[in-house]
């Protein structure tokens, strides 16, 4: 039996890697920080819409007019330290690379007060998270 194509297996397996990245990061801070552990939180815009073309407009259609934004960030910390009111943490790995999209949601997150990092491991995830919440900066 022939399989069809589904897409690029490089962009595919980078995604993976990210989601496994971002679950391990989660399930730390849950653990390290239980009293926060409903403050941190997934924006799941990045998630994989199936169909046909027209049928995954349609869908981001809907998701966009509920208030879906293309570039958010893949985490939210909600929670304010020193003069930030919160977080946007965009998980990455080694290699990957913000989006133009990314790049311009960090910079309208940035101007009105939240911080914005991109951790490329889970070391550097809960290095950001410590020193954010222990002293406002990241």
């Amino acid at each position: 039996m022939r399989r069809k194509h589904t897409g690029n297996k490089v962009g595919g397996k980078k995604r993976q890697n990210e989601s496994r990245l971002q679950t391990a990061c989660v399930k730390w801070f849950r653990t390290e920080y239980p009293k926060f552990r409903r403050l941190l939180f997934a924006i799941p815009n990045g998630v994989r819409l199936h169909g046909t073309e027209k049928e995954r407009m349609i869908t981001w259609n809907r998701l966009a007019k509920e208030g879906a934004v293309a570039g958010a960030a893949d985490l939210f910390l909600s929670v304010p330290s020193g003069d930030l009111s919160g977080l946007y943490i965009e998980m990455k790995t080694e290699n990957g690379r913000q989006s133009e999209k990314q790049a311009a949601f960090e910079k309208d997150v940035l101007a009105v007060g939240y911080g914005y990092a991109i951790p490329r491991s889970e070391r550097e995830f809960r290095d950001v998270v410590k020193t954010y919440i222990e002293t406002g900066k990241y």
